[in-house]
C-alpha cells in the first residue's frame, strides 16, 4: 500500500518515468520427505453417498395419452424381467445387469462392472 506522500509524488510527477522491474523468483516446489509411496485407503470415502441408478424401460407416448395419467396408470416399458440394463453411479456407466423380480419388488442383478470407470475413479486411492 502506497503512503499519502509517494501518492502525492507520483501526481505530482516525481516518478520521472522510470520503472523498476524486478524478476520473481519462487521456490521449487518438491514433494514433502517421507511421503514417497504413500497410498491412502478408501475407508475415508464409505460414508459418501453416490446416486445409483438404473433406466428400466422407455415408452412412446401421445400428449393426449400423457394428459390421462392417472393413479394407478400402467405404462407398458420396452423392457421384461430379464432384460439387459445399464447401472450408472452419479450418471456414469458402472455396471451392466438384468432386471429381476424380488416379490412385488424389481431388482438388477449385477453381471459385470466397468472396470476401465472403476480404475478412473479410484485411480491413486489404493
Amino acid at each position: 500500500m502506497l503512503t499519502e506522500e509517494e501518492i502525492r509524488s507520483f501526481l505530482n510527477g516525481g516518478n520521472s518515468g522510470a520503472v523498476e522491474i524486478k524478476k520473481v523468483r519462487f521456490p521449487s516446489l518438491a514433494p514433502a520427505e517421507g511421503m514417497d509411496g504413500v497410498k491412502t485407503s478408501l475407508s475415508h470415502l464409505e460414508d459418501v453417498k453416490v446416486e445409483i441408478g438404473v433406466e428400466l424401460g422407455q415408452a412412446i407416448m401421445k400428449v393426449k395419452e400423457v394428459i390421462g395419467l392417472a393413479e394407478g396408470s400402467v405404462i407398458k416399458l420396452d423392457k421384461a424381467a430379464g432384460d439387459a440394463v445399464e447401472v450408472t453411479m452419479n450418471r456414469q456407466g458402472f455396471a451392466q445387469g438384468e432386471v429381476i423380480v424380488i416379490g412385488d419388488n424389481f431388482g438388477v442383478r449385477i453381471n459385470s462392472v466397468n472396470n476401465a470407470y472403476n480404475r478412473r475413479l479410484f485411480e491413486g486411492l489404493v
